[in-house]
This record gives C-alpha cells, sequence and structure tokens, in this order.
C-alpha cells in the first residue's frame, strides 16, 4: 500500500527523483475472544493495549521510515525521515483511538461517517508539518488532496474492518433459545452459563456467570443491546445485573446495593435508583 500511495504522491512534493468487584487491573489470563467475530489483534487488558499501540508505533514507524513513502526517501536522511513518520504515525494512532472513544456505543457504520472529521484533522497537522518539513511543500491543493488521501484509505481499511468482523448482536436468535446466546459465545466455552452481572472496566468488561467470569473486550452499551431480550438492567453507570439474579438489597451509608447470586454487592446509583425500585430490587 505504501508503494501504491507513493507511485501517486511523487510529483506532489515536488521531488525531482519522482493504533472493588473485580480488580482494577485485570488478570490477562481471564481475557477472552470471540469466536469469530473479534479481531485477533484484540488486547487482553488495558495494559495490553498500550503495550499493543506502542508496538505498532515503532512497527509502522519504522517500515515508513524504510520504505520513504509519498517522496520522503529522496528527501529526507534516515534519521529524520524516521522522526517525521514516527511523529506521522503517532498522531494518526492517536485520532483513531480517539474517535472510536467518541462513538463508543454507535453503529458501526458511523465510524465510516467519522472518517471525514478523522481526515480532515489528520491531513491539516500532517500539512503544518510539511510546510515545516519540505520546502516545496504547496497550499490549499496539496491540503486538499492529502485529506482526499486520508479519508480514502481510512475509510477502506474502515469499511474492510467492519465487511470482516460482523456484528453478532444483529445475528438472529433461534426460538426457544437463550436470548443471551449471542453474547455468551465471547465467553470461553467453560464459563458459559447464565449471566449475572457486569462490571464495566475501561473498555472491557468482567462478565461473571453461573460458570465463572471472564473479560471481554466490548462496551457495556454494546452488551445490553445484546442482552436487551434477557431479564436484566442497568443500575449503574457501571453496573449491569440480570434481575432474576440478584438475591437481596443492603442500604449503608446512604447508599444502596443489589446483592448478587455470587455474593458480590453491587451500587446503585441515584439516577437508576427509580428504575430499580420499580423492578422491585428495593424496598
Amino acid at each position: 500500500m505504501w508503494r501504491l500511495l507513493d507511485m501517486a504522491s511523487r510529483a506532489r512534493l515536488g521531488c525531482d527523483h519522482s493504533t472493588r468487584l473485580a480488580p482494577k487491573h485485570p488478570n490477562p489470563s481471564r481475557m477472552t475472544q470471540p469466536e469469530s467475530s473479534q479481531s485477533a489483534t484484540l488486547r487482553q487488558s488495558p495494559s495490553g493495549a498500550l503495550a499493543f499501540f506502542i508496538a505498532l508505533w515503532i512497527v509502522l514507524s519504522g517500515l515508513a521510515a524504510m520504505a520513504g513513502p509519498f517522496g520522503t526517501f529522496d528527501l529526507l536522511e534516515f534519521a529524520p525521515r524516521l522522526a517525521y513518520w514516527a511523529a506521522v504515525v503517532a498522531v494518526s494512532i492517536a485520532l483513531d483511538y480517539g474517535l472510536r472513544w467518541l462513538l463508543r456505543g454507535r453503529p458501526r457504520h458511523w465510524r465510516l461517517l467519522g472518517r471525514i472529521p478523522y481526515a480532515i484533522v489528520l491531513a491539516c497537522i500532517i500539512h503544518a508539518m510539511n510546510r515545516i518539513v519540505f520546502a516545496h511543500w504547496g497550499g490549499w491543493q496539496d491540503l486538499l488532496w492529502l485529506a482526499f488521501i486520508v479519508m480514502s484509505v481510512g475509510a477502506a481499511i474502515e469499511g474492510t474492518l467492519i465487511i470482516l468482523s460482523p456484528d453478532p448482536a444483529s445475528a438472529p436468535t433461534a426460538p426457544g433459545s437463550d436470548p443471551a446466546e449471542s453474547f455468551l459465545r465471547r465467553l470461553p466455552i467453560d464459563k458459559r452459563g447464565a449471566v449475572v452481572r457486569l462490571e464495566a472496566q475501561d473498555h472491557y468488561l468482567n462478565v461473571v456467570t453461573t460458570a465463572g467470569e471472564a473479560l471481554v473486550l466490548l462496551r457495556m452499551a454494546d452488551a445490553e443491546a445484546e442482552l436487551e431480550a434477557a431479564h436484566g438492567m442497568r443500575v449503574h453507570r457501571s453496573h449491569w445485573v440480570a434481575i432474576d439474579r440478584v438475591v437481596g438489597h443492603r442500604r449503608r451509608d446512604g447508599r444502596d446495593f443489589l446483592v448478587t447470586a455470587d455474593q458480590a454487592e453491587v451500587p446503585v446509583s441515584r439516577s437508576f435508583r427509580p428504575a430499580v425500585k420499580a423492578a422491585g430490587l428495593i424496598v
């Protein structure tokens, strides 16, 4: 792909040579992946995610520095070329992470639409860098061309990921089957049981079932959508419980807690208290 973009861009540079209830730091051994819907690049913990992004940054920066796409091979020596691409890749990964964070819980096609502002912001940043680094870098025409390239590549990659990773929530559920069946496919076989509760931990969910618990890389909003047909409810910004797995209620220091089948105390926030009370979980 680098070489393909290189061929289309050398002339633009004027070159003559033409990424509490459960422990705060999750145990990586409990991290799981869906059987088919999650990419093999899913990281196993927040610290693992950071290591992945750093490794991705190093690898992409190194490859770009060696290949020298967009005419940078002829215009820059290796050291400044490496520094240039390290900065470009770092900004790209940071903006991509920010975009995905802003669109968390949204339908996946929103990520395609999100590539438009992503491309504009990234192109403006790279454009400013190029005006400093390259003496022959132009004005608005080069900026618009750069935005088009970034948008095209980003949309192609995002579209490919969406096609290759079908949304498990959209899979039809057979009549009479467990309404949480598609969600349970995300767990290892020995952890699949009736869902007791969910707890959000950064970008991960600690899923507690009658068979044990495991971490999955999933947003709470997406989990709620998959468990919509199950008999459960959100009781806190970071907690969801299966109503039939709540075995008690405790009030301590002016705060409400639900006791679940695994004997955990799940906090009930004030904003969710009316709904929890209406469900009969609080007397």
